[in-house]
Parts: structure tokens; C-alpha cells; sequence
């Protein structure tokens, strides 16, 4: 929710420079690294619903001190600690769903992925709509406010699914111990290395863009959260039938194919960002090929090997390669605009950005056997 509204929640709330609201957009994901050793000390004596259920009590009550005001250093700082949790979640969640989904990871991961990627999306309309009608230091206590409480509600349903269901408690296991902190495998760093692209591209789409939009071309807050909104929007509907695409042809086809449309849209983003029509347009070619992007990725990732550690190395590498996109995007429009950036910068860093995924893309594919399909 708050990623379009950065700059009401930071610059306008405590004074913060475009910079620091920026870096509250990707140092969540500096401690996202850390969430990966403890899935790893954890995996034989912690279930998945007891991880998903601690770590999302955990995520609501750092979110309802962030409505505090506590000012931008303390703030980020329980930013960073909240990326812990958030891989926590996702690890345990998805690793519960690869093991229900009777050899169609794709489309179970695809149709599962769909609540989450609804919620990106509709967070990010709501926090639009929340900084409008409400105004001042209210706009950041409603924002997290409301965050907090349903991160807290995924906890309070995932303990009341355990008791109703009666489910066994099956520890979080290591099903392919190669692939732990230290020795990955060669079938593994492809889909990581294309989850940090990935994710380095989506730091601009939800961190740099929106700033731009706001301070260089005067776009209202509630315009922005449903720009960014609509790619996360569309990769929820999409990434299910993307997943049994994926199940059907193969994971590397489809990657390949997603990832030259994602980076020739994103591309064209510089040339679009002036007319809010065509923005939205372009924006919707980046949200459908993006549903091919992590349907594939997150395919040939259970295939290197079926492990919540595993899911959260691929977590923790987009969450890195998030971080990587922000800082690197900071440091760009620094050298390039200093502190007050043209809209010629940040469209030279968008260019830099969808070169680097192409690239990507096309080496990781490359790395990847023929006939790339998931397996349980």
C-alpha cells in the first residue's frame, strides 16, 4: 500500500528527501537476507503453518508501530525488520501449496499466487485513495493502520485453518539440501538470478516511477496508485494460466517469450510516461508479461529442488535484486540530476534497467536444459 504514496508518507511527513523515500521502498529487502538462514535453522522442528502464523503476527505488529510517528531513521529501521517476515510468509505459504498440488506446481503456485499479487495490486489503489481523503500524519496512521491488521488476519486465519482442519504439523524440510546458503546448485541460479532481475526492474515500476510521476510530470496520488496498481493487478489473473502454460509447454518457453515483451515495454515506458493513457497501456503490457515472468520463474525454481528453503533463497533473491534496483537507481539519478533529477534522467535509467533484464533473460535461458517443466 505504500509504495505509490512514499512521498506523502516520508517527505511530506517527516521532511525526508526523494532519496530516503526511495530506499523505504527497498530496505524491507536488505532484511529479507536474513530471513533465509533462519528458514534454514528452523526447517526440521518448525511446521509451515506455525512459521506463516508467527512471522504474520510478527508483520502486523511492526507495521502498527510504523503508524507512530517515529520519525524517518526508526521508521526505516522497522522497514528492514519487516523484510524478515515477509519471506517468512511467503516460504512457508508457497512451500505448503507445492506440496498440495499434485504435480501441477505451475498452476498451483499460478492460482496461488493470485491472492497475493490482488492484494499488491488493490494495496497499492487503496493507498492512493487512503493519502487522498485522508490528510496529514492520519494519512500514514490509516495506511499502516490498516496494513497491520490484515497481516494480523492472515496469521488469525492460518491458526484457525490448522485447528478446524486438524492438519499434521510436517516440519519444514530441506528435500534437496544442495541447494542450502553457500552451495547452490547449477539448476538453481538461473530462476534466482531471474528473480533478482525481475525484481530490480519492479523496484522501479513501484519506487522510482511513482516518484517521478509525482515530482517531475504533478500525476495525483490516486493516478499513481492505480498505475502501479494495474501490472500487480493483471500478474494475478494472469499468473495461473500462465503456471499451466508452464505445466504444458515448458517453464523456459514461456520465460523466454515474457521476458523480451516485459523488457521491450518497459522500454517504452520514457516515451509513454507523459500521457496517462498510453502510461496505462504500456503498464498493462508490462502486467501481463509479468505474469509470465514469475509463473516460469517460480516453476523452475520448485524444479531445482522442493524445499521452503528453497522458495525463500528465491524470495530472498528478489528482495536482493529489489534492493540492488533502488540503491542503483538512487545512485543513477544522483550522478546523473544530482538532487533534483530530470525527467531525461530517470528515462535514462529506465533504458539501463530494461537492457539489464533482456540480458538477463537471455543468458539464463540459455543456462537452462531444453525442456524446462515443473515438477513436484
Amino acid at each position: 500500500m505504500a509504495a505509490p504514496v512514499v512521498k506523502e508518507l516520508l517527505v511530506d511527513r517527516y521532511g525526508a528527501s526523494a532519496p530516503s523515500a526511495q530506499i523505504f521502498n527497498g530496505i524491507n529487502l536488505l532484511g529479507a537476507l536474513a530471513a533465509v538462514p533462519l528458514l534454514w535453522a528452523t526447517r526440521r522442528n518448525w511446521g509451515s503453518r506455525a512459521v506463516l502464523i508467527t512471522a504474520s503476527l510478527v508483520d502486523g505488529a511492526l507495521l502498527a508501530v510504523m503508524a507512530l510517528p517515529l520519525g524517518i531513521a526508526w521508521t526505516l529501521a522497522l522497514r528492514c525488520l519487516e523484510g524478515v517476515t515477509d519471506v517468512l510468509v511467503f516460504a512457508a505459504l508457497f512451500d505448503i501449496v507445492r506440496g498440495r498440488s499434485a504435480g501441477r506446481v505451475g498452476v498451483g503456485l499460478g492460482i496461488a499466487s493470485s491472492p497475493l499479487l490482488i492484494g499488491l495490486g488493490l494495496g497499492a489503489v487503496l493507498g492512493g485513495v487512503v493519502v487522498r481523503q485522508a490528510q496529514g500524519v492520519g494519512s500514514a496512521m490509516w495506511l499502516f493502520g490498516v496494513s497491520a491488521a490484515l497481516s494480523a488476519l492472515v496469521g488469525i486465519l492460518a491458526w484457525r485453518w490448522q485447528r478446524i482442519d486438524s492438519f499434521p504439523r510436517t516440519p519444514i524440510r530441506a528435500a534437496d539440501e544442495s541447494v542450502a546458503i553457500g552451495s547452490m546448485t547449477e539448476r538453481v541460479w538461473p530462476p534466482l538470478a531471474m528473480a533478482f532481475a525481475d525484481r530490480a526492474t519492479g523496484g522501479l515500476l513501484t519506487g522510482t516511477l511513482p516518484i517521478a510521476l509525482a515530482q517531475v510530470l504533478g500525476y495525483s496520488p490516486l493516478v499513481r496508485g492505480v498505475l502501479v496498481g494495474l501490472p500487480l493487478l493483471l500478474m494475478a489473473l494472469g499468473t495461473g494460466p500462465c503456471g499451466w502454460l508452464c505445466d504444458l509447454a515448458g517453464a523456459r518457453r514461456i520465460r523466454l517469450v515474457s521476458g523480451l515483451c516485459y523488457a521491450a515495454s518497459f522500454a517504452l515506458l520514457p516515451a509513454a510516461s507523459a500521457n496517462p493513457a498510453a502510461l496505462g497501456l504500456v503498464m498493462f503490457i508490462v502486467g501481463v508479461s509479468a505474469s509470465g515472468l514469475f509463473a516460469s520463474s517460480v516453476s523452475l525454481t520448485v524444479q531445482s529442488g522442493a524445499s521452503a528453503v528453497t522458495l525463500g533463497a528465491f524470495r530472498a533473491s528478489g528482495d536482493l535484486g529489489f534492493l540492488s534496483g533502488t540503491i542503483l537507481s538512487v545512485l543513477l539519478l544522483a550522478s546523473l540530476g544530482g538532487a533534483e533529477p530530470t525527467f531525461a534522467d530517470y528515462s535514462a535509467v529506465l533504458i539501463v534497467f530494461a537492457a539489464f533484464h533482456l540480458l538477463t533473460t537471455v543468458v539464463t535461458t540459455l543456462a537452462l536444459p531444453r525442456r524446462a517443466k515443473a515438477t513436484p
